[in-house]
């Protein structure tokens, strides 16, 4: 039911403008349309603060949620077998959900000491090609893994599952030769990251 069934044509203020001969009523918006206005306002700032600065969760955050999950399931069987290495990390850089969430475990976790973009801070610069402790993926993921407590950088397999170790070492190693703006001088040794050879069975096939 409208607001304005009690109102008579002599309440209605006529507008002085007219286009094609057609006059318009300056009449007020009904009050359930205002307070879906108003409702819509309120509710925006709120939604803002919720799900980008708060503990809500965006689709792609759930998504990368539920693919890291399932990525823990599979690197746990993994460990059991020994079978983490070079050419494992190198996969995980083409897999986006597994990139996404090594970056969120590196901006939470490592970016205080090491910067954003890697550009080192307390800790080195990630992004050049000088290394303390080996330019290997293999090195990234032991490091991230066992720590340099005479550093002062935590063991992080204390702290992280065995999935977000391996996507945040994935992310590092994507860190080389990034050229963030204002990177700490080089540290260590300059050292060439050599890839991972083929499986036997890719060779074994291509043969």
């Amino acid at each position: 039911m409208s607001d304005h069934t009690d109102r008579t044509p002599s309440d209605d203020h006529l507008l002085e403008h007219a286009y094609d001969g057609i006059q318009e009523y300056d009449n007020p918006l009904p009050r359930w349309w205002l307070a879906i206005f108003w409702a819509t306002i309120v509710f925006t700032p709120l939604y803002i603060l919720f799900f980008h600065f708060g503990p809500g969760m965006l689709d792609i955050d759930r998504y990368d949620r539920a693919m890291m999950l399932a990525a823990e399931q599979q690197m746990a069987a993994l460990l059991a077998m020994g079978e983490i290495d070079e050419a494992m990390i190198v996969g995980l850089m083409d897999d986006e959900s597994m990139m996404n969430g090594g970056r969120k475990v590196f901006t939470s976790k490592c970016a205080t000491c090491h910067g954003v973009l890697g550009e080192g801070g307390i800790g080195p610069n990630l992004t050049d090609s000088y290394w303390l402790h080996g330019a290997q993926l293999m090195d990234i993921y032991r490091v991230v893994r066992e720590g340099v407590t005479d550093k002062g950088m935590l063991a992080w397999e204390r702290q992280l599952r065995p999935a977000e170790l391996l996507a945040v070492s994935a992310h590092v190693g994507s860190l080389l030769g990034s050229d963030p703006p204002n990177p700490k001088a080089p540290q260590g040794v300059e050292s060439a990251r050599v890839p991972p050879e083929p499986a036997a069975a890719a060779v074994e096939e291509e043969s």
